[in-house]
């Protein structure tokens, strides 16, 4: 598989495990430096990571539950777990895609994305004083829908990124530890009976996803 100049092997090798929120890698190499590619080449190259990521998606057990977890560096994660959507973040951004919609736990990572604590938008949602929350699950939401960039459809919208669409997102009173994995990951019936029990409010939708409702 090939794409575009943006990429060779060592980064079709990273793009096709990992889920780093940047456009980056959708830029060119030139002899004067890196520029944006062009409209056909970004399709191009959403297209051949949509194939790269119909495979299996990760799981660190052989649990079948059907919800799902993604894990999220703060403090983009701490922004999806705001309950008012109006300031909210309620778009993941992926260099890869997937066909599977249903529950998602959403998994504040363990490392920081420093960078993100100095942008504008990020300062002005997050109070002074904010304390992120680290490795840990800290919300629950529906991943509902993934659709290629089409421009900033939000405020926390990255070009060159496929635009995860998440809803009903619940944040866990009691954010629950657990250690994170890579794409779209099985949680353990322990770290759901660990959520549900330090988070009744959650008991009934964890258990209904679980039953395949809504999955």
């Amino acid at each position: 598989m090939t794409l575009s100049p943006v990429a060779d092997t060592a980064l079709l090798a990273r793009l096709s495990r990992e889920a780093i929120p940047t456009g980056e890698y959708f830029r060119t190499r030139t002899p004067a430096g890196s520029l944006p590619l062009t409209p056909q080449q970004q399709r191009t190259n959403y297209e051949k990571l949509a194939t790269v990521s119909s495979r299996p998606q990760t799981a660190p057990d052989h649990d079948l539950t059907p919800i799902r977890c993604l894990t999220i560096r703060p403090p983009w994660s701490d922004l999806i777990a705001f309950v008012d959507d109006q300031v909210a973040k309620r778009i993941e951004n992926r260099v890869w895609t997937t066909q599977w919609r249903g529950t998602l736990l959403i998994h504040a990572g363990a490392e920081v994305d420093m960078k993100a604590l100095a942008l504008a938008a990020v300062r002005e949602t997050l109070d002074d004083g904010y304390e992120l929350v680290r490795g840990s699950v800290v919300a629950v939401a529906d991943l509902v829908g993934v659709h290629a960039d089409d421009g900033e459809c939000t405020r926390w919208s990255q070009q060159g990124c496929f635009h995860f669409e998440l809803a009903r997102v619940q944040p866990l009173t009691t954010p629950i530890g657990a250690r994170g994995a890579q794409r779209l990951w099985k949680p353990t019936p322990k770290l759901l009976r660990r959520i549900g029990d330090a988070n009744p409010h959650l008991r009934g939708r964890l258990a209904d996803a679980n039953a395949g409702v809504g999955s």
